[in-house]
């Protein structure tokens, strides 16, 4: 049941689908029909052992794919286990990243927290989101869940880059191409660089544009495998330091919890000042004469890991995030960094990608790496192998018609109200 890299299935708790027994909630059996015509498998979880097909039946609701209970759950362990999903990948045969659970309790959000699964809470049953420990997707009523299936979990990975080092562990997913515009209203459009480089905060309806792209960044990095359960998060620091982006900081600062995953901000720190990239790249697309360095040197004489974490990231995974890369020279001291300080594996995620080549840098033999330190190099104590990791546009024409719909769905409010 797995060739789909999609949400498979949805395990729901039952007190999401059933207001009392014989009565259900307004507007599950609809998510339920849609679930089906989406080819997506309901879930029922409950505590105690019931005859659900008679349960749902009363109500009025089609049988469940798989109904487990705590008796079903190796062990008969509370709810709160990561046990509960995986066994439900395992009765169904899919990946926990083929999984979304929807949840109506502090419990149920740690069931999947613990289990690495997405999850959303059902606002319409519970609102126990108030609770500070919990950071968790929001749905107000069953259509809610869909939307948020619909424009985040049920359209496969589409990359503008993607490239694997299996021998390195190293994986690099960049969303889309930088020059790429999106509605923000009717007659009015943005580009990625207005988010991420400018810093503006572009509203799409009700919701922030920065939280849809960073959303379908992690969404399809955990369809893809490449937000992995229990990682560490970190950005790329920024040219000053002690400064990341804070765009993507303040997105990753909640959404670390998505997978059970943990943000470090000062993971990796710059500690002198370098060129700006990303201005100097301008400087010299415009022919402008410019001396700055902003090869892979300049980061590592500026860039290391904060000596907080020695012997603290051995065997760990670590997802470093940025906004835009072009060469690569950032993702590639990154790694660097992160291997000489035992990690097992490294991803780099990255909203835009300028050009469809990456550059692999590999230090020359006999040249001293300390990951805790700034390190005096030149380009030439680097190898360097130039590849390309495929191209597209990646997921543009399904992330407008998300953002159209939130327009959309804005303005339908308006006009009601």
């Amino acid at each position: 049941m797995d060739e789909k890299q999609t949400v498979r299935a949805v395990a729901i708790d039952h007190k999401a689908v059933l207001r009392a027994p014989g009565r259900a909630h307004d507007g599950i059996a609809v998510f339920l029909k849609w679930l089906d015509e989406h080819d997506v498998a309901f879930v029922l979880l409950t505590t105690d052992s019931i005859d659900a097909e008679a349960a749902l039946r009363a109500a009025g609701l089609p049988a469940p794919a798989l109904h487990l209970c705590r008796d079903d759950i190796p062990g008969m362990p509370s709810r709160g286990s990561g046990s509960w999903l995986l066994t439900v990948a395992d009765r169904l045969k899919l990946r926990t990243n083929q999984i979304a659970m929807v949840g109506t309790s502090e419990w149920d959000w740690r069931t999947a927290v613990n289990a690495g699964v997405v999850h959303i809470h059902a606002r319409w049953a519970s609102h126990v989101q108030d609770n500070k420990n919990m950071t968790t997707l929001l749905a107000d009523e069953p259509a809610g869940v869909g939307e948020i299936l619909e424009h985040f979990f049920l359209d496969e990975p589409r990359w503008a880059f993607r490239r694997n080092d299996d021998a390195r562990s190293f994986k690099i997913r960049s969303l889309l191409t930088p020059n790429v515009r999106f509605p923000r209203a009717p007659g009015r459009t943005f580009e990625l660089q207005d988010v991420f480089t400018r810093g503006r905060t572009i509203d799409i309806g009700a919701q922030d544009a920065r939280d849809i792209l960073m959303l379908r960044l992690l969404s399809s990095a955990y369809l893809d495998g490449a937000l992995p359960h229990r990682s560490l998060f970190c950005v790329y620091p920024s040219s000053s330091p002690g400064k990341v982006s804070q765009q993507l900081a303040g997105f990753l600062t909640k959404a670390k919890v998505m997978v059970g995953s943990y943000y470090r901000e000062d993971l990796l720190e710059r500690v002198t000042q370098a060129p700006d990239t990303s201005l100097e790249r301008v400087k010299r697309n415009r022919g402008q004469a410019t001396a700055a360095d902003i090869s892979i040197a300049a980061q590592a004489r500026t860039v290391r890991i904060n000596p907080r974490y020695k012997r603290k990231l051995k065997g760990k995974t670590v997802v470093v995030f940025d906004d835009f890369t072009t060469d690569g020279t950032s993702i590639e001291w990154a790694r660097t960094l992160l291997d000489g300080a035992g990690v097992a594996q490294v991803i780099a995620l990255t909203i835009g990608k300028y050009g469809s080549r990456h550059t692999s840098y590999q230090t020359l033999p006999g040249t001293a790496i300390n990951s805790y330190t700034t390190n005096d190099l030149t380009l030439a104590d680097f190898t360097k192998t130039t590849s390309t990791g495929g191209t597209g546009e990646g997921p543009t024409a399904s992330l407008t018609a998300a953002i159209n719909h939130y327009i959309a769905t804005a303005e339908d409010q308006r006009a009601e109200e």
